[in-house]
C-alpha cells in the first residue's frame, strides 16, 4: 500500500515549461477554456503522449484479412509452418465438470499470434460489456490486454508525457504509482473517506489547478474494492465525478479489477427497454443477496455519454491471474491507439489463454459464469466477516476500520501512532 500525506496542492507550480506546456496548449486549443459548470469536450488526439503520436500505423491491420484466408500465402508473416505446431487438440476439464474442447482448427489458431485466437473471446466480451454496462457513448470499442497491469502501463504510456498532472486517490495501488513515476507524471492525491474518492476534494484540486493555469490530464481511480483501502465508491459519486471530469476536461481511467468481487449487492445494474434486468438468471438458493452478475451496480462506463472514460477490466480476480488477460473499453479512437501500442509491446496476451478462455465462457454462458461468481463472492464474504470479527476482538479501542463490501482488503487505521514503526513493519 502507498500513501500521500500533507497538502495535496503544495507541490503545484503555476509555471509550465517544455513538453508539458505544449501538451497543455494542445489540450486547451482542442477543447476550449470554459468557466462555471459548462463542459469541456475531449479531443482524443490532444490526449495522446508524444511517443504515441509518433507511433506509425500497424501494417498488419491491413494484412490480417489476407493472412486469415487459407487460399492466400502471405510470405512476410514470420511464423513457422502450421504443420510443425506441437499441439494437435486440447481438452480442458473445469472444476464444475464442464469440458472445453479445442478442436484441431482452434488448437492451430491458439498457436498463432493473438489476433488469430482472440475472436471467440472478443465476441463474448462485446456482448458482455453491452449487457452489463450498456455504454451510452456512440462510438465505443474494446481491446484485449495482457492482464490488468499491462493495460495500466500501456494506457499511461499512451497518454502521459513527463510533467503531466494525474489525479489519484490519496491511497492507491503501488504498481500503478510506480508506473506513473516511471513516466514522470506529477501525481496529485485526492482525499478519500469510507465511501471512496471525495468529489468535493476532487473539485477543489481541479479549481486550484485551473487558477494556476494548469489542468489535470487524467483521473486514475479504483472505484470498487479499492486497493488498498477496500472502499466502494458511493453510487451518487459516480455522477458527481463524471460532472467534474466534463467541467475540467480530464479523462477518467476506471481501473475496476475488483468489480466482480463485490460481496454486497449495490443495485440492479443496467435495465432493458421493458424495465426488466438485462441478466435474468435466477440466484442460487441462499445467495439472493450476493451481487452475482445482476447487481454489481453502476460504472463510469455505463454513465459516459461523451467519451470521458476509459475502463480497465481483468480476468485475474474474477477467474484466475494465470490467464494474464483483461480488456480495455472506451472511446474507439483511444482503444485503437491502445491496440497499436500493444502491437509493438505486449502483443495482447497469450493466444492459448485467449482461445481456452473464449471457449470456456461460451460453454458456461451467463448462468455458468454467474454460478462461479456467486461462489467466489460468497467465499470472500465469509472470509471478510471472519477477519472483521478477529479485528473487533483484537483491535477495538486501538484502531478504527470500516467493513469492506468488495475486494480483498481491510484498511485499519491506528488511533495512536506506534512507538516503534520498524517493529510494526517487521510484524507485517
Amino acid at each position: 500500500m502507498a500513501s500521500w500525506r500533507g497538502s495535496a496542492l503544495r507541490s503545484l507550480s503555476p509555471a509550465l515549461s517544455g513538453a508539458s506546456n505544449s501538451a497543455l496548449a494542445r489540450q486547451v486549443m482542442a477543447s476550449g477554456q470554459t468557466n462555471g459548470n459548462s463542459s469541456r469536450s475531449l479531443c482524443c488526439e490532444s490526449l495522446f503522449s508524444e511517443r504515441c503520436r509518433k507511433l506509425p500505423e500497424n501494417p498488419f491491420v491491413h494484412l490480417l484479412p489476407l493472412m486469415r484466408d487459407p487460399e492466400v500465402k502471405v510470405l512476410c508473416q514470420g511464423v513457422p509452418p502450421e504443420s510443425t505446431f506441437p499441439i494437435k487438440s486440447l481438452s480442458v476439464e473445469l472444476v464444475d465438470g464442464t469440458k472445453v474442447e479445442l478442436n484441431p482448427k482452434d488448437a492451430s489458431l491458439a498457436q498463432r499470434y493473438a489476433p488469430f485466437a482472440w475472436q471467440p473471446l472478443r465476441d463474448w466480451l462485446l456482448q458482455h460489456v453491452q449487457t452489463l454496462h450498456a455504454p451510452p457513448a456512440p462510438a465505443w470499442d474494446l481491446a484485449i490486454g495482457a492482464g490488468s497491469m499491462s493495460s495500466v502501463d500501456l494506457v499511461f504510456d499512451m497518454l502521459l508525457d513527463r510533467g503531466d498532472v494525474v489525479l489519484i486517490e490519496e491511497y492507491s495501488f503501488m504498481a500503478s504509482l510506480d508506473s506513473l513515476r516511471s513516466f514522470g507524471a506529477e501525481m496529485l492525491p485526492i482525499s478519500m473517506d469510507e465511501h471512496g474518492l471525495r468529489p468535493d476534494a476532487l473539485e477543489a484540486a481541479c479549481e486550484a489547478l485551473d487558477k494556476a493555469g494548469r489542468r489535470a490530464k487524467l483521473l486514475y481511480i479504483v472505484p470498487v474494492g479499492q486497493n488498498p483501502t477496500g472502499t466502494v465508491l458511493a453510487s451518487e459519486r459516480y455522477d458527481e465525478i463524471l460532472r467534474i471530469a466534463r467541467r475540467y476536461g480530464f479523462l477518467i481511467i476506471e481501473d475496476d479489477a475488483y468489480f466482480y468481487e463485490q460481496h454486497e449487492a449495490r443495485d440492479s445494474g443496467p435495465q432493458a427497454a421493458d424495465g426488466e434486468p438485462v441478466l435474468k438468471t435466477a440466484p442460487l438458493p441462499g445467495q439472493g443477496d450476493l451481487p452475482g452478475l445482476r447487481r454489481l451496480g453502476r460504472t463510469f462506463l455505463s454513465l459516459d455519454i461523451d467519451g470521458h472514460v476509459l475502463r480497465l477490466d481483468s480476468f485475474s480476480k474474477m477467474l484466475a491471474p494465470g490467464f494474464r488477460l483483461g480488456w480495455v473499453t472506451g472511446p474507439k479512437a483511444l482503444v485503437e491507439k491502445y491496440s497499436a501500442l500493444a502491437y509493438v509491446s505486449s502483443q495482447w496476451g497469450s493466444s492459448l489463454s485467449l482461445m481456452i478462455l473464449g471457449r470456456m465462457l461460451e460453454a458456461w454462458g451467463d448462468a455458468g459464469l454467474e454460478a462461479r461468481l456467486l461462489e467466489l463472492q460468497g467465499l470472500l464474504r465469509a472470509r471478510c466477516r471472519s477477519l472483521v470479527v478477529a479485528v473487533e476482538d483484537n483491535l477495538s479501542g486501538v484502531a478504527e476500520w470500516h467493513s469492506p463490501r468488495a475486494g480483498m482488503f481491510l484498511w485499519v487505521k491506528l488511533l495512536q501512532p506506534p512507538e516503534d514503526t520498524a517493529r510494526l513493519l517487521a510484524l507485517m
